[in-house]
């Protein structure tokens, strides 16, 4: 009985002791990710990017409104056939909007994720690097809410800005 109480004596001073040499850090990345100029460029050719699909959605939208504003100055002398066809062409053309709308978004997300991948990578390696450097065994990332207390961890942001040079 007094060897295992021993034993578990040790392992809780051998825990204890590697517990207080770990080193913690955190570091906004979002806060880090708005720092660097690459992000800005990559914002820029999104929005070159987006404006491309804007510009169609508001032709399909002008055309849309043509079709709606010509059927309700003509309905009343229309015949049914016309009207069916009439307002088939117009629920046909909502349809392709929606559509449009959601493969532009599906088209721009990802192109958000080309554009963004590169920069998240070198801004992980330039953590990665100073974490290992300065001897951290854990960095969070407190942008995402996640960090509740931070009292015995450092922020890195600083080191990590002149690795990046910054």
């Amino acid at each position: 009985m007094k060897k295992i109480l021993i034993i578990a004596f040790g392992v809780t001073v051998a825990f204890s002791a590697t517990a207080q040499t770990q080193k913690f850090g955190h570091i906004d990345s979002d806060a880090l990710m708005e720092l660097m100029p690459e992000k800005a460029k990559a914002e820029k050719d999104m929005e070159a990017f987006a404006k491309e699909f804007q510009g169609a959605l508001e032709a399909m939208a002008k055309e849309y409104e043509a079709k709606v504003a010509d059927y309700q100055s003509k309905e009343k002398d229309m015949t049914a056939l016309v009207k069916q066809t009439k307002v088939k062409e117009i629920t046909d053309l909502e349809r392709r909007i929606q559509e449009f709308q959601g493969q532009a978004q599906g088209e721009i997300q990802k192109k958000e994720q080309e554009l963004l991948a590169p920069i998240v990578e070198k801004a992980r390696k330039a953590i990665d690097a100073v974490a290992t450097e300065k001897g951290y065994t854990y960095v969070f990332d407190n942008s995402s809410g996640v960090l509740l207390f931070a009292k015995d961890s450092e922020n890195i942001i600083a080191d990590v800005k002149v690795k990046l040079g910054l």
